[in-house]
């Protein structure tokens, strides 16, 4: 599939950002059990997230960064999830999956060396959306990316966790619950 030039920049530079962490403002956490609610009002979104994991607007690229505690002093990488907003282009009228080949295709570009390992359709309440799990070495790290594109309207939003390669089935049921979580206001 043909994707427009300018939209395919867009593409590449919000999923590369995404993965390599970032940046936002505007937010309010709300205690609910064990995770608490956080809401962008200037984004437009609420998503929950563990109540031990700490949030940081202050990273360049995406709307909020969420950090696990470490578990020991000898944890090399605490696992993190992103947030990432973005006003689609007028053009962008397509369903999701018609991006899907160039989404990745612009992911394996911007990251050499970078793994996609699959890719699936899912609903995150009511709404298609876009699953790519992948893998990559980084600072001598081997580290696994699940990536949750989502579209509505004239927004879109990337929802991104990474964790140590071989990691994804103990933090899945967390994952599930922040993305399942997921609602655009």
């Amino acid at each position: 599939m043909d994707i427009p030039r300018h939209l395919r920049i867009l593409i590449q530079s919000l999923l590369v950002v995404s993965l390599l962490l970032g940046c936002s403002q505007t937010k309010i956490a709300e205690e609910t059990n064990e995770f608490l609610k956080y809401e962008d009002k200037n984004n437009k979104f609420t998503i929950s997230y563990p109540k031990d994991w700490t949030f940081d607007t202050m990273q360049k690229n995406v709307s909020v960064l969420f950090h696990s505690p470490k578990e020991s002093e000898q944890d090399v990488y605490t696992e993190n999830i992103t947030v990432k907003a973005f006003a689609l282009p007028a053009e962008a009228i397509s369903p999701l999956e018609n991006y899907k080949d160039g989404m990745i295709e612009t992911i394996k570009k911007q990251t050499p060396g970078i793994e996609v390992l699959n890719s699936s359709n899912i609903t995150i309440n009511e709404l298609p959306a876009l699953q790519i799990l992948l893998r990559e070495k980084r600072d001598n790290v081997d580290l696994t990316h699940q990536m949750t594109v989502v579209f509505k309207g004239e927004m879109g939003y990337v929802l991104g966790f990474t964790c140590i390669d071989g990691e994804l089935d103990k933090y899945a049921s967390t994952i599930e619950k922040v993305t399942n979580s997921f609602k655009i206001l």
